[in-house]
């Protein structure tokens, strides 16, 4: 059997009324202006097409809260931070008013100005536009089932589900996200694109979310020239908070060293939780500035397997951080979304040693057309120094002149120290050289070399030793 789909198109306004209210009271030392308390920050935490749910978090100040039903007349006090409507139409508009309520007998506050919610009922309806979205939530899995029907089956459309990330970064607003995507769905298909993005009938497909974003899912008709013929229809689908935890950490950074260092996190409970270590002193950060940070730059890549329960011992080895340089740890509870507040420690690595009489190793294995991995040893595990293939004309240009060299690379576009703080390594280097990264052709000449570095990190300038060369030309084969 078809499995069901009802349209989700879940609409949430929040509107807090601004009314300056003014109320004497006589507190025996003369007379106090009572003030409003702070209104409620209310979201939907869920819904179906007959009921939802709506939460906000405790207000200061607040004993209770009341609520009025617009759609029924029903008014009502609770002292939870929760409120469920049941019974409700599929597809109809229901708005409700929370207000925060002080005791009764407070000398200070009044209630506070009403918050006008307005909750869109899932229920199957037409855009209008050319198409028909309907959604059904699976939020024990996290996962939406989605299903675009167009009001012309062959019609060839495009469509496609955006998250707040890549809504942000790709315009903001459903004409631009939807041309950006498709556009860049072109470059890249080339010619074939046309078979590999458009559509046409009802199509069924799925999106993974995470708490506390949103998924903008956008269409519109194209021609055979990828024009757009009709106007963008969205629907936009908004996961609900994360669930807060109590979890605390007891954090110690131990074992600090030139690029190396120990970062060990006992948390109080089991819930889930997140670390990063960043580059930098994170002093000038808000709080809101790094929640942000998590949320817009490392949520996928904290959501891809860097989520953690009970204690941990994160070990960054020999080589993972650069010399004489601030990092901050951050943890955090995690639940697919920042769950509490962020803990920082600042730390910071030890100066390298000198390279001046440094000397290396060499294991180099030519591996395929595009690919030659070496393994390089310096005589000081500590000492900074930087591994350059480089092709055959240079070196018969430059040789070991690694100061020429450098700025012929480099175009004046970045500074030695630049490029010094971007390539140095510590440690061994065991790496696959290969094209994408290095410029490894096939059917190439390369004579590999390394230079030890001094950097000078507080005045930003490098020295350069003699380069040591593996000795002979690594050539690569053919196609």
């Amino acid at each position: 059997m078809k499995k069901p789909f009802i349209l989700l198109r879940a609409v949430v306004l929040v509107a807090a009324v601004s009314i300056v209210v003014s109320c004497s009271v006589d507190s025996g030392e003369g007379i106090v202006d009572k003030v409003p308390l702070p209104s409620p920050v209310v979201e939907v935490q869920s819904l179906d097409a007959a009921s939802f749910t709506i939460v906000w978090e405790e207000v200061t100040g607040a004993a209770s809260y009341s609520y009025r039903c617009g759609w029924s007349g029903e008014t009502g006090t609770v002292e939870d931070t929760l409120l469920s409507f049941g019974g409700l139409e599929a597809g109809n508009a229901y708005t409700v008013y929370v207000a925060s309520l002080p005791s009764p007998d407070a000398s200070l506050f009044l209630a506070s100005p009403e918050t006008e919610v307005i909750v869109e009922l899932p229920g199957a309806a037409t855009s209008g536009n050319g198409f028909t979205f309907e959604l059904v939530d699976e939020p024990d899995k996290m996962i939406m089932n989605y299903t675009v029907i167009p009001d012309d089956p062959d019609m060839l459309f495009y469509r496609d589900a955006f998250t707040d990330v890549q809504w942000e970064e790709m315009g903001g607003n459903p004409e631009d996200v939807w041309a950006s995507a498709l556009q860049g769905y072109i470059d890249f298909f080339g010619d074939s694109w046309m078979y590999m993005v458009a559509e046409s009938g009802t199509v069924q497909s799925y999106f993974d979310y995470y708490y506390d974003q949103h998924t903008y899912i956008l269409v519109a008709g194209i021609d055979s020239l990828a024009n757009r013929i009709t106007p963008v229809v969205d629907t936009v689908f908004y996961s609900g908070p994360v669930p807060p935890s109590d979890i605390t950490f007891d954090i110690v950074v131990s074992n600090v060293g030139v690029s190396s260092a120990v970062v060990s996190v006992d948390p109080s409970n089991d819930d889930p939780w997140s670390m990063l270590m960043i580059e930098g002193s994170m002093e000038d950060y808000s709080e809101q500035d790094m929640k942000d940070l998590l949320k817009y730059t490392y949520s996928e890549y904290i959501n891809d397997g860097h989520v953690y329960s009970g204690y941990l011992d994160m070990r960054y080895n020999e080589g993972t951080l650069d010399p004489d340089t601030d990092y901050t740890v951050m943890v955090f509870g995690w639940n697919t979304a920042l769950s509490t507040d962020i803990d920082t420690v600042r730390v910071r690595t030890d100066k390298a040693s000198s390279s001046a009489d440094l000397t290396f190793d060499w294991l180099i294995e030519v591996q395929g057309p595009t690919e030659i991995h070496a393994v390089v040893t310096p005589s000081d595990l500590e000492a900074q120094y930087i591994v350059i293939p480089m092709p055959d004309y240079d070196y018969e240009e430059f040789g070991t002149d690694i100061d020429a060299y450098l700025e012929y690379v480099t175009m004046g576009m970045i500074t030695t120290y630049e490029y010094a703080s971007m390539f140095a390594a510590t440690g061994v280097t065991d790496k696959v050289f290969d094209d994408w990264n290095d410029g490894i052709y096939p059917e190439s000449s390369y004579m590999f070399m390394a230079v030890g570095v001094d950097m000078d990190n507080s005045s930003q300038t490098v020295e350069f030793y003699s380069p040591q060369t593996y000795g002979e030309m690594v050539t690569t084969p053919s196609e």
